[in-house]
């Protein structure tokens, strides 16, 4: 069984002989929220597809790394909304004059 700890990353594992169509939530990803101590070997895991908590076994899904390509996105998205409402703050100011030092930076663990 993976040990794993609140907020790692998972995937959850296909289920091969699934019925009616296979398992439509195989492949989905989420983030640990809760360690489940009765019944043990059960976690809880928030699914960012629909952001609803769902309880596995631990041998249902495998550990995944955080996607660096995902994170870039999101700071760009905020840095682009940033930018965005300082242009509409100043539209139609000719004489406002804004010098933005950006640092971009990750935290790995």
């Amino acid at each position: 069984m993976p040990k794993c700890n609140i907020g790692d990353r998972v995937e959850v594992l296909d289920k091969p002989n699934w019925p009616d169509g296979g398992y439509k939530i195989a492949n989905w990803e989420g983030t640990i929220v809760e360690i489940i101590e009765n019944p043990a070997g059960y976690v809880v895991m928030k699914a960012d597809k629909t952001g609803y908590n769902m309880m596995f076994h631990k041998k249902e899904f495998e550990q995944i790394q955080p996607s660096i390509k995902a994170e870039q996105i999101s700071d760009h998205d905020e840095t682009l909304g940033f930018i965005d409402a300082l242009q509409r703050k100043t539209k139609g100011n000719s004489s406002v004059y804004v010098n933005l030092d950006i640092y971009f930076g990750y935290i790995y663990k």
